[in-house]
């Protein structure tokens, strides 16, 4: 894994940590979660002051951005950073890779930093003299993640681009476990109680009960004829055209789920 580069080695204490952060890392699922892990345990390897994440198509610099920093970023640092055309993070992902997907250990107090005087300039204007950047090498389209590690103690040096090339696979699944539960909930279907009434909702739950309209009407006490519209109601609010895909609509939205019977 790091052919060609200085040895590094692990102590003892160094692999238990690893296994430690490793372990933690499975467990996040959230965007809280993720931040503690960085500030935590994540902290004991590579130790920064803020971690900028993107996800996305990195071939194409189509990437969101999420910040997990010690304190807040100001708008302009946040602007300096996101800006699709000139900023920080699009001009890092186009320096990556075009060096090889490479980790690439920046500072401002390094000599070999060639042709990044104005990323190590902009950098610092963020506040930043240290910087380590990686991201995935084999995943590729929109589900592609790359990692900032900025605000570092010292010069990034070989053990930091090892510890970071052991912990990218970890880094990238937390990451993308993160961004695929956000996105599920921003896409969760409209509560029951406001797609469907109470009536409804009691007509569906005897539909897939395989009772009749007639059925249903001696059930809840109304006549056929009404148990028959409060179906045709329910099929035009779920967009379906009988009562077998009303039952495999209601299912999909958990519609059942949270139905009131009584």
């Amino acid at each position: 894994m790091n052919t060609g580069k200085s040895f590094v080695r692990l102590s003892p204490s160094d692999l238990e940590h690893l296994l430690i952060t490793v372990e933690k890392s499975l467990e996040i699922q959230t965007r809280s979660q993720f931040f503690l892990w960085s500030q935590g345990a994540l902290q004991g390897f590579i130790e920064h002051e803020a971690l900028w994440c993107g996800f996305g198509d990195i071939e194409a610099n189509r990437l969101r951005v999420a910040s997990f920093a010690r304190t807040v970023s100001s708008p302009r640092v946040e602007s300096l950073l996101t800006d699709p055309v000139d900023g920080l993070l699009p001009r890092l992902v186009d320096d990556w890779l075009r060096s090889g997907r490479q980790p690439l250990l920046l500072s401002s107090q390094s000599e070999r930093q060639m042709g990044r005087r104005q990323l190590l300039s902009d950098l610092q204007g963020c506040g930043f003299e240290h910087a380590l950047v990686h991201g995935v090498r084999e995943v590729q389209g929109d589900h592609a993640s790359f990692f900032v590690f900025a605000g570092l103690q010292s010069q990034p040096e070989a053990r930091q681009s090892y510890l970071i090339e052991l912990l990218m696979p970890y880094l990238h699944l937390a990451l993308q476990r993160m961004r695929m539960l956000e996105d599920q909930r921003h896409t969760l279907p409209v509560a029951p109680t406001v797609l469907l009434s109470r009536r409804e909702i009691q007509v569906l739950h005897w539909v897939k009960n395989g009772k009749t309209n007639a059925e249903i009407g001696q059930i809840l006490g109304i006549s056929a004829p009404t148990a028959k519209n409060h179906l045709q109601k329910i099929m035009r609010k779920l967009n379906v055209n009988n009562r077998a895909q009303a039952v495999g609509k209601a299912a999909t939205l958990r519609l059942l789920a949270h139905s009131d019977l009584g």
